[in-house]
């Protein structure tokens, strides 16, 4: 019978927390209690948590919380492994360190805090994050002192999780090793329900052992047997070489923060919270670690890690073409019937931007995907980012348009809504997104947040912090970190990308001043009509026309409306020999 049900999507009772997926659309059957079935009509626009349903008991229309409702009904698990609202992607086992050595103090003497308030910190720091960026991930808590022992079981309700990490208290003895072979035990388990899932144990101590029963080689290899990455954070003054080995060997990192600060950054970072968009690292051979030393003496040749790299996308290495080149090319293939919808939307999307470019943002699409495009963006003016050109990738995934596409810096900057890895934090791509938004509309959310940064919701504390309290000195390390990593000139990058031009434009379509096509023309009082971005950048140092050589300031600039009609007319006319 219940083969007959799954036939039928809303006779199905969905778990609590895939409400909060995005493009879940009601009605939908949920569990507001054990004994009191309701129905989901739709999520808070405001807060994807925060979701609408019709109580059937009370007749009444209420709202609800998917972390609670996930909390009340203990995931509604049906064996030792929660019962998952996706596949998980990734599932971790967190080792917590319980034992009595964790109540010394931990970094420096000015930090003045114990090392399992340091412990639980970093998972606080690690949850928060986690719960934000909604990876696919299942966590599991074993703590260990004298004793190793599952707190909890497998489950995505990280709520849960911290409130049972706040009720850890510190004793006994360190059976460190012996709590590696725990995690190991509660992995094999997922492995066979979810053969695909990737597999990690993120260990959470002062780096001491003490009384363990098994042997580190023998983990080591057990471990890299069976795909598992081992990281480790050491908040302690010991260096446990043995355990840097073996997070080294098993492709893991091995991380010493040195103050709060830097731990709390740490586990702000992406790859830190996930091992999806990490690089691989080259895997040490199962028959070279035959002895302890094989695993302490690695650290005198890596020590320990600061972060782990991002894994850019394979298309980043192919070439990119002008847009009217990948247009042409496309539309006549369109015409063939083969599109999809998806490729349709990104088509005019490139369409949009090749007829009516933004002004400070240049785009190259994949000469082989469509789906793969670089971006090139200036700084904007009278900001820390002025002098400097990003470069930027955006990548439409199966499910554009319903879910926005994936877009990040290359290029480093320094900025407390875009963290190390590049990823951008703008509410365009969570709760402002929806189909109609255009990537003209996301290139100016991305430009406006470089213009005016929103500390209030950041992917960087520690900067958001710094710009709320030291603005002049968050300003100043910006300016200077721009001038080391975006020194380039958009001019000098994009013909690194496609080379010089040989598109011949109309000479009244080009600015006397930057010689390229006009894409914002403004027209002096003289009469003579400029790119915007030129003649304001000319103005910073001259305040004469640079043609008639009289008195000229930004106040004398106005939009030339016909020159900006006639410029995007003859971008559409490039088009013209194969659309329609």
């Amino acid at each position: 019978m219940f083969e007959d049900v799954k036939e039928y999507s809303h006779l199905i009772v969905t778990p609590p927390l895939q409400l909060a997926n995005m493009g879940i659309e009601g009605p939908l059957l949920v569990y507001l209690s054990e004994d009191n079935l309701g129905v989901y009509l739709n999520k808070n626009k405001a807060d994807r948590y925060e979701i609408k349903v019709y109580d059937c008991l009370s007749g009444k229309e209420t709202t609800k919380n998917v972390n609670d409702l996930a909390k009340i009904l203990n995931d509604t698990r049906t064996d030792n492994i929660v019962e998952v609202s996706k596949t998980p992607k990734e599932a971790i086992v967190v080792l917590f360190d319980s034992s009595s050595s964790m109540m010394e103090e931990c970094y420096d003497t000015a930090s003045q805090m114990k090392r399992i308030d340091a412990v639980k910190q970093i998972f606080d720091s690690f949850s928060n994050r986690s719960m934000s960026y909604d990876f696919q991930h299942v966590i599991c808590l074993v703590m260990f002192n004298d004793k190793v022992k599952t707190v909890l079981k497998f489950t995505e309700n990280l709520e849960t999780f911290k409130k049972q990490v706040h009720a850890i208290e510190a004793s006994g003895y360190t059976r460190l090793y012996d709590a590696l072979v725990r995690g190991i035990s509660e992995l094999d388990n997922i492995k066979k329900r979810f053969p695909a899932c990737r597999c990690r144990i993120l260990c959470l101590t002062d780096g001491n052992d003490f009384s363990s029963m098994s042997n580190p080689v023998t983990i080591a290899r057990k471990l890299m047997d069976s795909n598992i990455v081992v990281d480790a954070v050491i908040v302690g003054k010991a260096d446990n070489t043995v355990l840097h080995g073996i997070s080294y060997v098993t492709g893991g990192y091995c991380f010493k923060p040195e103050n709060a600060k830097v731990a709390l950054r740490l586990f702000e970072t992406e790859t830190v919270l996930s091992m999806e968009l990490r690089a691989e690292r080259t895997r040490v051979p199962v028959s070279s670690i035959k002895t302890e030393e094989d695993l302490t003496k690695i650290f005198a040749t890596h020590g320990y890690n600061e972060r782990p790299e991002i894994k850019l996308p394979a298309q980043i290495t192919e070439k990119v073409a002008r847009t009217e080149n990948v247009l042409k090319k496309k539309i006549r293939e369109s015409k063939s019937g083969r599109f999809m919808e998806k490729d349709k939307r990104i088509l005019e999307e490139l369409k949009s931007l090749h007829c009516d470019p933004h002004p400070y943002c240049s785009v190259y699409p994949s000469e082989t995907d469509l789906t793969f495009w670089r971006i090139v963006m200036k700084g904007p003016p009278e900001t820390p980012y002025e002098s400097g050109t990003f470069e930027l990738y955006c990548q439409f995934g199966h499910d554009y348009p319903v879910k926005p596409p994936a877009v990040r810096f290359c290029t480093p900057i320094y900025h407390c809504n875009i963290n190390s890895v590049g990823r951008i934090c703008h509410n365009i791509f969570d709760r402002n997104y929806s189909a109609d938004v255009t990537m003209r509309e996301i290139l100016d959310a991305i430009y406006g947040l470089l213009i005016l940064p929103e500390a209030d919701d950041p992917l960087d504390s520690i900067l958001a912090e710094e710009f709320l309290t030291s603005k002049e000195i968050y300003e100043q390390a910006a300016k200077d970190d721009t001038a080391i990593n975006a020194h380039q000139s958009m001019e000098t990058i994009e013909k690194q990308y496609i080379g010089e031009s040989d598109v011949e434009v109309p000479p009244h379509l080009v600015c006397p001043l930057s010689g390229n096509m006009f894409i914002d023309p403004v027209k002096a009082k003289g009469g003579y009509v400029y790119e915007r971005r030129a003649i304001e950048e000319h103005l910073k140092t001259n305040n004469n026309d640079p043609v008639t050589g009289k008195a000229l300031s930004c106040t004398d600039l106005t939009q030339d409306k016909n020159m900006k009609k006639s410029v995007v007319e003859y971008r559409t006319s490039q088009l013209e020999e194969t659309d329609g």
